[in-house]
């Protein structure tokens, strides 16, 4: 929760909403694995020569996170209704109705107040956006050349599935794209390949 700014100019104090920051689910995990392929290892310790080289030294990692999405800002909107019935259980989410605008919000433009004191909230803890569901690997591959020389080849994936992580929704109730997605944040998936040589 956050006190850090006043919802009309007027008001005594400032308003006590949650704070834009708030995410009350986040989960990150990680975790390399070395193949157990190769010379010292638990399958082909005894391959020798150009099998041995290019079966062992693989190391392959994985970075996950999950978080929840940020609480929707509303503007200085007209609503008659009930606040509860705003957010929509996540499997009635799509990106065409992502939460249910027909809750209580004035849509129509010509009944929009020009000059008013406010007294909806700026953020409701129910409607957030979308999350991020996230998945980066990699994997790399050690030859060594000399006893204090190694070549390493590696790639990287980021965003490896290619999960589309979508932008708020639309926050304006008399635009008819009212709680519609119609963007993103511009997280495709990358791929990198790269060579060191360590010494």
């Amino acid at each position: 929760m956050e006190a850090g700014s006043f919802l009309n100019p007027t008001d005594p104090v400032p308003e006590k909403a949650i704070s834009d920051q708030d995410r009350p689910h986040r989960v990150v995990g990680t975790g390399i694995f070395e193949l157990p392929f190769g010379a010292g290892r638990r399958f082909g310790s005894s391959w020798k020569g150009p099998v041995g080289a290019v079966a062992g030294g693989w190391q392959v990692s994985a970075v996950f996170q999950a978080q929840s999405g940020a609480p929707l800002a509303f503007g200085n909107v007209l609503f008659v209704g009930d606040v509860h019935d705003i957010a929509l259980p996540r499997g009635q989410q799509t990106a065409s109705r992502w939460f249910n605008t027909g809750a209580g919000f004035e849509r129509d433009s010509t009944r929009q107040l020009v000059n008013n004191i406010r007294t909806f909230p700026s953020r409701l803890t129910g409607p957030r956006g979308p999350g991020v569901n996230l998945w980066n690997l990699s994997a790399l591959k050690n030859f060594r050349v000399t006893e204090q020389v190694r070549f390493q080849l590696r790639t990287e994936w980021l965003n490896a599935f290619n999960r589309t992580h979508f932008a708020n929704p639309n926050m304006a109730p008399a635009n008819t794209l009212f709680g519609t997605i119609n963007g993103n944040n511009g997280r495709p998936r990358q791929i990198y390949f790269g060579r060191k040589l360590l010494w």
